[in-house]
């Protein structure tokens, strides 16, 4: 008779069934759960992704472009614009008109000085004399203005006046002047109503000038019109000057002014005009209205003598 053996009954099939189904079930399962589950959400999250950047940039663009259309310029200023054209070209003309009157500045010169002979005096003076009579002797007590003579080659000097620091003195022909402790100031005429030339300025202490010894500088303005006026600084000298003689260009010698500080001696400042015949002024021979400047002292010594003619 045959028993049935362990395993081989309804339970050992039952038994080996189960595990068979389970192991079976469980790898399958396994398999296409993770496979499958992390290959499609994977392409469907980078679907999605890349559909909601695209978006955002769209919106982006779109936003900035209504944001820029919506930005108004301000309105161009164009009544400043032409407000400052106008100033431009008043300051243009007026520096044209200066220049024009300024074509025939006379260019500075300097000239050797020898000093000698004190003064006060703010009279006129008589001239230097060439040969000077045995009677005859300087005084520097002020005396009137002789009359002239037809013997009498040059005119009598003109006069030296102190003035203080900064006081204007104006020339017949309206140019202005005035010294300071540390040169000599100028303003020419105006060149047309409403239009003020600048004030210029000849320093002794930039270093520009040596005046350790004598010197002199001639500077002026005009036209062919109104003549020239003639004006320059003389410094390094050890004395005041007396006077102050202009040769012009055709020969006239002209009474000069001397200009000085009060208890100043060492420098001082000389002016005189100078008229020339208009058509003789255009003419592209003219040169210098200047052809020499003479200082000198109380005694009548020259203290500087230069031509500088052409």
């Amino acid at each position: 008779m045959n028993h049935p053996t362990s395993g081989t009954g309804p339970t050992g099939t039952g038994t080996d069934t189960g595990t068979g189904a389970g192991a079976g079930v469980g790898v399958d399962a396994g398999a296409e759960t993770g496979v499958g589950s992390g290959a499609d959400s994977g392409a469907a999250g980078s679907g999605v992704g890349g559909a909601y950047a695209a978006d955002t940039g769209q919106l982006l663009r779109e936003a900035f472009a209504e944001a820029a259309y919506d930005v108004t310029p301000p309105p161009v200023p164009l009544e400043a614009i032409e407000r400052d054209g106008r100033k431009r070209r008043r300051r243009r003309r007026a520096a044209a008109l200066s220049t024009g009157c300024g074509l025939l500045l006379i260019p500075l010169v300097v000239l050797a000085l020898r000093p000698d002979g004190p003064s006060s005096t703010v009279r006129p003076m008589a001239p230097p004399s060439p040969n000077p009579s045995a009677g005859a002797s300087p005084s520097p007590t002020p005396t009137p203005t002789p009359a002239r003579t037809s013997e009498t080659s040059a005119p009598l000097a003109g006069q030296v006046r102190v003035v203080a620091p900064e006081e204007r003195v104006t020339t017949e022909q309206g140019t202005e002047l005035w010294l300071t402790a540390d040169g000599k100031h100028w303003r020419d005429p105006e060149p047309e109503p409403g239009v003020t030339g600048p004030d210029q300025f000849r320093s002794l202490v930039d270093g520009n000038l040596d005046t350790s010894e004598p010197g002199i500088s001639l500077q002026g303005s005009g036209s062919a019109t109104g003549g020239y006026t003639v004006h320059g600084l003389f410094y390094g000298v050890r004395s005041a000057a007396a006077g102050v003689r202009i040769t012009t260009y055709d020969g006239t010698v002209l009474d000069g002014t001397v200009l000085r500080l009060k208890g100043t001696t060492n420098w001082g400042v000389y002016y005189g005009h100078v008229r020339v015949p208009e058509d003789l002024a255009r003419s592209l021979d003219f040169q210098d209205p200047v052809h020499e400047v003479m200082v000198y002292g109380t005694d009548g010594e020259v203290l500087a003598e230069n031509y500088f003619g052409p």
